[in-house]
């Protein structure tokens, strides 16, 4: 049976602090995991000081006075998201942050990002946003808890390969029907563009691009088998605004037309 888990989702942000900038002493009525991108900081709580930096990150606690202050000569830059919810504490034992161990080293810095770049962009539809946001964060708490509790907990290790081009792919095949560029999909699991070609290819045998080709081509191909839609609504329905395009990619992938393969199917 799948354990059953309560989040609440608040909002998040980013700030690139002035020197010395400073908030509290104060508190939160609701829990706050904070990502260090760039620069240093120190954070006080419990009767205690940390001196934090890139790659790092803490977590402010409900009703608990805090006080963070960003460094003089290399204020940092952190991001942050807040949420609530009965399951909280039992999620952040899994990872051993509490009160008195209020911090964390978490991942290459730009790892927060593209979930940033994907709450924002849930947040701006006008249908199901909230419903979108929360499964957002209980993915972000899925994966974070996942780096937390890896065979390098004290410092980053890197993920394997083939967990890479795992985490490329599943975007793909989730997202084939909208407009991807390899540099928003490198982006998102957080390496470098040229690496991740390289690396996809290695392990794919097909280039990201290419492989995102025949993936929509074999969706196109499975939703011939329904009549009722015509080529162009097939073509929207995998990716393509515009059918011709659309034919011309298939007949490159599939040999023939979309039209010669419906045939062959009837």
């Amino acid at each position: 049976m799948c354990e059953h888990y309560d989040l609440i989702y608040y909002y998040h942000g980013k700030q690139y602090c002035p020197p010395s900038y400073n908030w509290g002493p104060g508190v939160k009525d609701h829990y706050k995991i904070l990502f260090i991108h760039e620069g240093k900081g120190s954070y006080h709580i419990n009767g205690h000081t940390y001196e934090l930096k890139k790659g790092q990150g803490f977590m402010v606690f409900p009703n608990i006075i805090c006080h963070m202050m960003a460094d003089e000569l290399e204020p940092w830059v952190y991001s942050w998201i807040a949420f609530q919810g009965s399951s909280v504490e039992r999620l952040l034992e899994q990872v051993q942050l509490s009160v008195d161990n209020p911090y964390f080293t978490f991942a290459p810095a730009n790892w927060f990002d593209p979930w940033m770049d994907q709450l924002a962009e849930a947040e701006a539809l006008e249908k199901n946003s909230g419903l979108i946001v929360h499964s957002l964060l209980y993915r972000l708490f899925s994966e974070w808890i996942d780096m937390l509790t890896g065979p390098n907990q004290l410092g980053y290790m890197p993920k394997a390969k083939d967990e890479y081009v795992r985490k490329a792919v599943e975007y793909i095949k989730m997202n084939y029907y909208t407009k991807i560029s390899i540099t928003e999909l490198a982006n998102r699991i957080g390496i470098d563009r040229i690496y991740f070609s390289s690396l996809f290819k290695e392990i794919e045998q097909l280039s990201p691009q290419m492989y995102l080709l025949h993936y929509r081509m074999d969706k196109a191909c499975d939703l011939m088998n329904n009549q009722q839609l015509s080529v162009s609504d097939i073509s929207h329905s995998v990716g393509y605004t515009d059918p011709l395009l659309f034919s011309k990619m298939f007949k490159k992938v599939k040999g023939v037309s979309p039209s010669h393969f419906r045939k062959k199917l009837i």
